[in-house]
């Protein structure tokens, strides 16, 4: 099993928070983590998030009451509508969830930590750690494979225990 300070060190190296290259003109945040450019129309992309979204309610009912042995049960929304960003600490109060920055944001108006509320509507991927340190959901991650190297991709699924 994946220690959380493991994952929560992983997160951020991975950040894989993608942003659309229309985003507004905004001064940036020097100590972001690093960001996947995707352009909006980008297929893979879309139905990866698509995907997400069909499969909330899986990462829901975990939410709501975790077995034994899940952790790090986190969510990916578009912060400021471009910016799509990783969230913990996770709680739900009805059709919002509420939670803090995982990822040091590229826009300096947030940062690693802040609270923010979401509605279930706007999540783009979500992700949790079964009891036997797998991952599962990371719709988006897998989405960016195409953009990586192998041995950057090698080392994600390594991580997200998906094995080669």
């Amino acid at each position: 099993m994946k220690s959380l300070s493991k994952i929560a060190a992983l997160v951020p190296a991975l950040a894989l928070s993608m942003a659309l290259p229309l985003s507004p003109a905004l001064a940036q945040n020097e100590d972001a983590d690093p960001m996947e450019m995707v352009e909006e129309s980008d297929p893979v992309m879309n139905a990866a998030i698509a995907e997400a979204q069909a499969t909330l309610p899986e990462w829901l009912a975990v939410l709501e009451n975790p077995p034994a042995g899940y952790e790090y049960i986190v969510f990916k929304f578009p912060l400021e509508g471009w910016e799509h960003i990783w969230v913990e600490n996770v709680r739900r109060e009805g059709d919002v969830l509420v939670g803090t920055l995982s990822n040091n944001p590229y826009n300096e108006k947030f940062a690693l930590g802040d609270t923010v509320r979401v509605n279930l509507s706007d999540v783009s991927d979500w992700a949790y750690y079964d009891d036997r340190g797998i991952a599962h959901g990371h719709r988006t991650t897998a989405a960016l494979f195409g953009q990586m190297d192998a041995e950057t991709v090698a080392s994600i699924k390594s991580s997200l225990g998906w094995g080669q």
